[in-house]
């Protein structure tokens, strides 16, 4: 009787991990819809997943090259000059997946110093990802704030927070 509780046990727990890597496999391809914010702000975003289910962060340099990074992992560093000069740099902090859901936090900064000036701007960004049967469902927590000054004083905006979620659809 033992050994057939732990065979049981155990194909439930080989059912399981396959389920997960099938639902985070799910997430794959593009998908598109609008976040909508407490204010009534919205935006149209469109979100693209490796096949192994990792969002991929797009960007574009100074150069005019744009290339694709998938987020799997915890540490990964994305640093590069943005159109207009400046250093971008974007850190995955986690990435956390469970059965057809995807949490991913970063944190990012941006500087660039001109004519004496220097500006910069921190930002750290939580995306919540899970699959619905209406779609997929996208929850953004952001939290920025910015400086800029000279050599004699720097000046920063109070610190902004914007929760914005909404329902995406794959497109074909």
């Amino acid at each position: 009787m033992r050994l057939n509780q732990l065979l049981c046990i155990a194909m439930v727990v080989l059912w399981l991990g396959q389920a997960a890597t099938l639902a985070a496999a799910d997430m794959a391809g593009a998908w598109k819809g609008v976040l909508s914010s407490a204010d009534g702000s919205q935006a149209e975003v469109q979100v693209d997943f490796s096949p192994q289910g990792f969002p991929l962060y797009s960007y574009t340099n100074n150069q005019g090259l744009t290339r694709q990074v998938e987020l799997a992992r915890a540490g990964q560093t994305v640093e590069y000059v943005p159109r207009g000069g400046g250093v971008q740099r974007m850190v995955v902090q986690s990435v956390e997946r469970g059965p057809g859901q995807l949490t991913v936090r970063i944190a990012g900064s941006f500087e660039r110093a001109s004519q004496g000036y220097l500006d910069q701007q921190q930002e750290a960004a939580l995306f919540e990802y899970a699959l619905v049967p209406g779609g997929l469902k996208m929850r953004v927590t952001t939290r920025s704030t910015s400086h800029f000054g000279d050599k004699d004083m720097i000046v920063g905006g109070e610190p902004n927070a914007v929760v914005a979620e909404g329902l995406l659809q794959r497109l074909h």
